[in-house]
């Protein structure tokens, strides 16, 4: 009987020692060591930031419509690779979604207290060819989510608003997307 036991708990012991190296190899290989160059913070969350969308004054040729910046305000830096997703919408009737307009990547370590500024190409005012998709009378909703985003975050809503922060309708015209030009880090 004793045999049986000590047999017992020496398999038993083998089976715990295998079960933990197996979970340590696994968490060397997703983690990199804390003394690596190259670990690169966790991918920005809407929780950790903080979303403005600013309408530009005029409307020169070629020139963006909007500003929409993302400022960190977590405690440490994170990971802002991609575009931000941006959509204007109205319930569930018509919706307009922005794409990149250059395929240029984008790689930034966002720090507390700075920001990334991305200017938004679209037509606010129709032409007497034109319609626009989403109207400013029905006051369209602006969701913006950030690149690579976890399974559950959905994103934040952000208003529009003129330089001086006053709130301003929304309105998307023109046969085109918005556009999500280049960014800056401020």
């Amino acid at each position: 009987m004793a045999r049986r036991t000590l047999a017992v708990a020496a398999l038993s012991l083998v089976v715990l020692l295998g079960a933990a190296a197996c979970g340590k190899d696994h968490d060397t290989a997703t983690q990199p060591s804390k003394g690596s160059s190259d670990a690169r913070p966790a991918a920005c969350g809407s929780s950790g930031l903080s979303w403005k969308m600013t309408l530009l004054p005029g409307k020169p040729h070629h020139t963006p419509t909007a500003m929409l910046s993302a400022a960190r305000k977590g405690s440490g830096p994170c990971a802002f690779d991609g575009y931000p997703g941006l959509e204007f919408f109205v319930g569930k009737g018509p919706s307009a979604d922005a794409k990149p307009k250059k395929s240029a990547p984008v790689h930034v370590v966002l720090k507390p207290g700075h920001s990334i500024e991305f200017p938004v190409f679209y037509d606010a005012v129709a032409s007497p060819s034109e319609s626009c998709d989403v109207l400013a009378e029905y006051d369209p909703r602006i969701s913006v989510t950030p690149p690579h985003r976890a399974a559950h975050d959905y994103g934040s809503f952000v208003q529009l608003s003129d330089p001086q922060g006053h709130h301003v309708r929304a309105q998307v015209c023109g046969p085109d997307d918005p556009l999500l030009g280049v960014p800056q880090l401020h």
